[in-house]
């Protein structure tokens, strides 16, 4: 059987070392690409050997292309993106500054819909996997993007995160759709990030099963909505947020 390929496109602070260990431990082929030489060194101690790292631009169409030029010179082909959009320095309106906020939304976004571009097109490049489900349509390509709580709610001092990680969902929405006829899926997930348990206690106060997604919840949901089983699955947002969007107001 062949093996699937996926291509991380940005590590996080955390997730993307998960996802690239899930992935690789479900039989993937997986390139992990970041424009930080912080993250990828991290990466080198956090990922298994046979997960290749790859440091570049990702917010151009030719960062993009060198980066899935290195999955399809060494596997051949790119099955699925998992894309996790940079999170913006905490900041609030009374901040704005016109010049960083344009910089900022246009990088989210246009990065957002290039890689949906530059992705679509290596697809229609390329031949489908041999294997093919029978009682499924086969999926040619899959995009995931991983986004913070703030792309669906957001508290004081959030303003531009909140803004340019909204703005992604507009890209996963009309992308869905766009490239539906190409059997290409895309979708989203939406997590309290393990960052916010170093807010103040924000997720106890705030969720009512009381703390924030860990890394691995967040690599499985990308690996499900990656695999066949969630072939009928696109345009959605998949929430790990534990019961915080049923919940009015905080917790005592």
């Amino acid at each position: 059987m062949a093996q699937p390929v996926t291509v991380i496109l940005g590590l996080g602070r955390e997730v993307g070392d998960a996802v690239a260990r899930r992935f690789s431990k479900f039989g993937h082929h997986v390139v992990a690409a970041d424009p930080s030489d912080d993250r990828i060194a991290t990466a080198r101690n956090a990922v298994p050997d046979d997960v290749l790292l790859h440091h570049g631009d990702l917010h151009t169409r030719l960062g993009l292309r060198n980066a899935l030029t290195v999955a399809v010179e060494a596997f051949g082909r790119v099955d699925n993106l998992v894309v996790i959009p940079d999170i913006e320095a905490a900041d609030s309106l009374d901040e704005f500054d016109q010049d960083k906020f344009d910089k900022a939304v246009a990088k989210a976004t246009r990065g957002a819909a290039l890689a949906l571009r530059v992705f679509s097109e290596r697809i229609a490049e390329q031949e489908d996997l041999p294997e093919a489900a029978v009682e499924r349509i086969r999926q040619k390509g899959t995009v995931t993007f991983v986004l913070s709580y703030s792309a669906v709610a957001t508290m004081p001092g959030r303003f531009t995160e909140t803004i340019t990680q909204s703005a992604v969902l507009g890209v996963i929405k009309a992308g869905a759709v766009e490239l539906a006829d190409r059997q290409i899926r895309v979708n989203g997930i939406v997590a309290i990030r393990p960052r916010e348990e170093r807010i103040e206690n924000w997720t106890t106060r705030r969720t009512p099963w009381g703390r924030a997604a860990i890394a691995d919840e967040i690599a499985d949901a990308a690996r499900y909505l990656s695999s066949p089983d969630a072939a009928i699955i696109t345009g959605e947002l998949l929430k790990l947020d534990g019961g915080r969007s049923s919940l009015a107001g905080v917790l005592d």
